[in-house]
């Protein structure tokens, strides 16, 4: 079926079935981000512990990406009461809220529970909330955070287990101690007397320090003390920058090494049993100006070998011996479990320290997002009172503004209507020119309008079932006028198996004039063509096809923008502000479609919106 209205021609036929299925590039509008939440989002992502909140019951409402990179379960998933499936089930009811325990208001909780990471297994965390806000029934929402804390409660363990483990050694080397001894009677008084050393030893070596430094000071105060034999002591660790040299970590007796005396015993001594793990004995030779002195490995099976303990005796070649030397290194041990224990304190007062610190930085960060949103509540109220103010402002003044448009228009397009002879053909141009501008000026008010009615407002839409194919003829047809002063063909084809749909068939007419009205005013030769085909059984095609300048590609990404216009320099030839495509847009999304464009410079341009048969 073909219709003829002046140079121009509307064709459709609606038994023809098949249609061709070219999917149209969808380019989605970027809807805008909030600067203030998305600082927000910003801040919370680079928080290293998992956040959180909830509601009064328990169920998660919000969760950082730190929960994904940790546990490998997805945010989405774990809110609500997801995240108790990546909680040990034995620590589940660990929660106030799921064991039934009294709420307070005004208290902090911290507990401890097994939470299950990305690669399966359960580690430790300390869990730490506090009430955000509360009411009058009680508590309305909850805040807090997961810290990884496994690596301090194994040390925890091991610090618990090192009481046991150091009186199950020292039993142990008593019994070593006591069969070495049971040769002689003599070996079994000396081994009674090495006891009393031993427990003697460990007594003052219970004895609080501040540092490893000041710990091993202590160790050597002990040993001269412990062994009568020993005019001085040495202890040597390992050096810092290489691991095979010795260093003097402390030495007791100080004035028995004076004149460099000690280079002897480093050398022949320490370094040998450091090198080998086996004791070392040397007795004084007669006339010779070096002691008597023995070293031992510190070492233990828990703690391997960590340095060298040394004595010795100027006066009484035969004070060190081999007894001396076994005693020493049943000390030794005893040094190892001290040193072990010392450091593994050290490191946990450090993790202690460090998770202070990072509590710290967290109550900040947490203070610094109370404030932010406080901040952001309080932009979001200003800007809906600009809004409403806005919106206020409009309406006022689209009465102040349309109501001497439309006198102006009306009286115009009434002196048009006159006779020709009471008009010379002059004034006949400037009242056509007034009308032209009127409607110009008006077309440009009722799209700031409409722009700022989406903004504020949204488009409300109604759904109805109509005639496709009649609502485009019928649309097209309001151009007729505008396209026979242009000297311009204008062509409707519509192919359809099933004319009617459900949609808002004002704003689909409103989408289509747009599209219309535009394609004509950018074209001075050539035709406008409208075609209607159905892309699937649920999706129909509408093309809006010119011959005008086109748009140019640096131009094509940026078309759809609000004020923006293709050809700038050309924009007193053209009128307008550039709010045509961005309210098509905007009704094209609004109605669960999508408006895209092909165009080329000098050739044209294609514009293409896709929406469903039925809306929802």
């Amino acid at each position: 079926m073909t219709h003829y209205y002046g140079n121009h021609s509307f064709s459709s036929d609606f038994s023809d079935g098949e249609s061709s299925h070219r999917a149209a590039e969808i380019i989605p509008g970027q809807p805008p981000v909030n600067y203030w939440e998305h600082q927000l989002d910003r801040l919370l992502k680079t928080i290293p512990h998992i956040v959180w909140q909830a509601t009064a019951d328990g169920a998660v409402t919000y969760l950082n990406r730190a929960w994904e990179e940790y546990t490998g379960v997805a945010a989405t998933a774990a809110l609500d009461f997801g995240y108790l499936e990546s909680v040990h089930p034995e620590d589940r009811a660990r929660f106030p809220w799921r064991s039934g325990q009294t709420v307070s208001l005004d208290s902090s909780y911290e507990i401890e529970l097994r939470l299950r990471t990305r690669s399966g297994i359960y580690r430790w965390n300390l869990v730490k909330f506090s009430s955000v806000n509360t009411g009058d029934e009680g508590v309305l929402e909850w805040v807090g955070t997961y810290t990884d804390i496994d690596a301090l409660k194994q040390t925890q363990e091991r610090l618990e287990a090192e009481p046991r483990s150091l009186k199950s050694l020292l039993e142990s080397q008593a019994r070593e101690t006591v069969e070495s001894l049971k040769a002689t009677s003599v070996a079994k008084e000396a081994q009674q007397q090495h006891l009393q050393v031993v427990e003697r030893f460990t007594n003052l070596l219970h004895q609080p320090a501040g540092s490893l430094c000041e710990l091993f000071q202590a160790i050597a105060d002990a040993v001269v003390e412990t062994i009568a034999e020993a005019q001085f002591c040495l202890v040597a660790l390992p050096h810092c920058d290489d691991s095979h040299s010795l260093q003097l970590r402390a030495v007791t007796g100080a004035e028995n090494l004076a004149g460099g005396k000690t280079k002897y015993v480093e050398e022949a001594l320490l370094s040998q049993a450091f090198a080998t793990g086996k004791s070392q004995l040397s007795s004084q030779e007669s006339g010779a100006q070096m002691p008597a002195a023995c070293a031992v490995a510190i070492e233990s099976l828990p703690t391997g070998r960590l340095g060298v303990l040394a004595i010795g005796n100027w006066q009484d070649n035969q004070a060190i011996d081999d007894a001396t030397m076994l005693l020493l290194g049943a000390i030794g041990k005893e040094v190892a479990i001290a040193i072990h224990s010392a450091r593994a304190i050290e490191i946990k007062q450090k993790q202690e320290q460090l998770l202070d610190l990072q509590n710290q930085l967290l109550l900040r960060q947490q203070a610094e997002l109370e404030k932010q949103s406080c901040l952001i509540q309080q932009q979001k109220l200003q800007l809906l009172e600009a809004a409403k103010l806005k919106s206020q402002f409009l309406t006022t003044m689209s009465h102040e503004l349309r109501t001497p448009m439309n006198a102006i228009i009306g009286f115009s397009q009434l002196l048009l209507r006159q006779e020709k002879q009471l008009l010379t053909p002059q004034q006949r141009d400037f009242v056509g020119r007034i009308f032209n501008n009127g409607k110009n000026l008006l077309l440009l008010i009722n799209d700031i309008l409409d722009i700022s009615k989406m903004e504020t407002c949204g488009t409300k839409l109604e759904i109805a079932e109509f005639d496709l194919a009649q609502l485009v003829i019928a649309t097209a047809l309001e151009f007729g006028n505008l396209v026979t002063d242009k000297n311009l063909s204008l062509s409707v084809s519509v192919c359809l198996q099933e004319r009617l749909i459900v949609h808002d068939q004002s704003r689909l007419r409103q989408l289509l004039v747009n599209l219309i009205s535009n394609a004509i005013k950018f074209t001075h030769q050539g035709n406008i063509g409208i075609s209607v085909r159905e892309l699937t059984l649920d999706r129909l095609i509408i093309n809006i096809t010119d011959t005008g300048i086109g748009i140019s590609e640096t131009e094509l990404p940026h078309i759809f923008d609000k004020f923006h216009q293709a050809e700038r320099t050309t924009s007193r030839q053209y009128p307008g502000i550039g709010l045509g495509l961005a309210i098509s847009a905007s009704l094209a999304k609004t109605m669960n479609s999508t408006l895209t464009v092909e165009s080329q410079v000098g050739k044209g341009s294609t514009f293409r919106i896709e929406l469903p048969r039925k809306m929802n």
